[in-house]
């Protein structure tokens, strides 16, 4: 979705996912998610002995998809596979539950596209920045509150 994708280039936005990092799927994920997600990072894969096993941007970049094997279970004597997706921000869109994993990759990769194909990308990212603006707009208030009541004179709105 070019449109999407263009879009989503504002300076004010973080930037888009980028294919160009590794051929090797965890350090890619490791660098696309970097300062967004701890996802990726090697103790977070390590505590829940997941292995990233291919790692791509979606949507021009608009989006990173990840699948990975994980752990399905208490004693970690069984496997199973799921994608999961990410947004700009770093937020997970799409993660299946333990119990909803996979066998092998190739179903967890045909389950994420067929959820994918019903998704609301556009109506996705309106939400997200609607949420950022309200967040960073309560944050200013509450900055300008506390400039006030350490004595600066002058009005300060948000």
């Amino acid at each position: 979705m070019k449109t999407l994708a263009n879009i989503l280039t504002h300076d004010s936005l973080p930037k888009r996912f980028n294919r160009e990092y590794s051929d090797n799927p965890t350090i890619s994920a490791q660098k696309n998610l970097e300062g967004r997600s701890f996802y990726a990072e090697p103790k977070t894969l390590k505590y829940h002995g997941s292995r990233i096993l291919s790692a791509l941007p979606v949507s021009d970049g608009a989006f990173f998809k990840i699948i990975e094997t994980t752990f399905i279970d208490y004693y970690n004597t069984k496997r199973g596979y799921r994608a999961v997706l990410f947004d700009l921000f770093g937020t997970v869109i799409y993660h299946p539950h333990l119990e909803d994993t996979f066998t092998n990759k190739e179903k967890a990769d045909k389950a994420f596209y067929v959820w994918f194909n019903q998704f609301d990308e556009i109506g996705h990212y309106q939400d997200a920045i609607f949420q950022t603006i309200t967040r960073l707009n309560k944050e200013a208030q509450n900055l300008a509150d506390i400039l006030q009541s350490l004595g600066k004179k002058e009005e300060v709105t948000a």
